[in-house]
């Protein structure tokens, strides 16, 4: 689910995996130069010790590799599933555009690791809003075309990933809208979330069917989705559009071939206005991803 503004400076890398020993696992993930290789800047997370955290550049890309900036592990390394998400470029502020021209841009980069900023030196502009941003880097991050993530040693495993205007959220949400929502707003620059250092704006996030919590569908995804598009961001070549191909059951665009609508070309597909003639049509596709609940275990687990 995204919500990158077409127009944005910066990129996401995201990385979904399973930690099984949660004393022993110790993975990495960074950017690479795309034509030799070479190290950008990666992070290390070790799971021995309680949990710790490194990020390492190589400014020549020759190997000689540095240490940029360690801590410690808030939650430490939990048996489950984690994501480690990278940040590259500037903070997407689009109502502080000359905050961002304050900014360098090409070496801004950082790391959240289960919802924790992996920076132990945040700076704070002089300016009205005193917004605070991740010290910069030592090295341009624009060669960082390349991404990989590794394990280091056994205990934990690499899933899935998604970059570019592509991205997710944990699999044990997709059954559930409302902890899908929660989970985009913990990491996004809401007061409840990581504020300055957010992920993403706030506005952008998923919609359910109810808000009611004491309904059974606010697990369900709405199918007409005008905030994001589960598969991609929902803001294309400057224009902002809506899509009608969310699934209710997981949340995800639907791959029937198709059944995707959007009113980017025709504005008279994905009308949320009531017009039977587009809504009939709409409506008897999508009901057949009307499917199951999440278990009441999972909700915000």
């Amino acid at each position: 689910s995204s919500g990158i503004n077409a127009e944005s400076q910066s990129v996401l890398f995201f990385f979904f995996g399973n930690i099984e020993r949660k004393f022993n696992a110790k993975l990495q993930a960074g950017l690479y130069d795309d034509e030799t290789g070479a190290l950008v800047y990666k992070v290390i997370i070790n799971c021995q010790d309680g949990g710790t955290w490194k990020t390492v550049y190589d400014k020549n890309g020759n190997g000689n590799f540095k240490k940029w900036k360690e801590g410690k592990l808030e939650e430490g390394c939990p048996n489950g599933e984690f994501d480690l998400v990278a940040r590259v470029g500037c903070p997407d502020r689009p109502n502080e555009q000359e905050e961002i021209n304050l900014l360098p841009c090409a070496k801004m980069a950082y790391f959240v690791f289960n919802g924790q900023v992996l920076e132990d030196n945040l700076q704070k502009l002089i300016n009205p809003y005193e917004s605070e941003h991740m010290e910069p880097l030592p090295v341009f991050i624009r060669p960082g075309k390349l991404v990989k993530a590794q394990v280091l040693r056994k205990g934990a495993t690499f899933t899935r990933q998604a970059y570019g205007k592509c991205f997710d959220f944990p699999a044990k949400f997709h059954n559930n809208c409302t902890a899908a929502l929660y989970w985009l707003r913990s990491r996004s620059d809401s007061p409840h979330g990581l504020s300055d250092m957010g992920l993403w704006s706030m506005q952008y996030n998923v919609e359910c069917v109810t808000n009611d919590m004491a309904d059974p569908d606010h697990k369900l995804f709405k199918t007409l989705q005008t905030k994001i598009v589960p598969d991609g961001s929902a803001i294309f070549e400057g224009r902002a559009f809506d899509t009608c191909c969310c699934s209710y059951l997981d949340g995800y665009v639907s791959t029937e071939k198709g059944s995707c609508l959007n009113n980017l070309d025709n504005a008279k597909n994905c009308n949320m206005s009531p017009r039977p003639r587009y809504d009939d049509m709409n409506d008897e596709r999508c009901n057949r991803f009307k499917a199951f609940y999440a278990k009441p275990d999972e909700i915000f687990a």
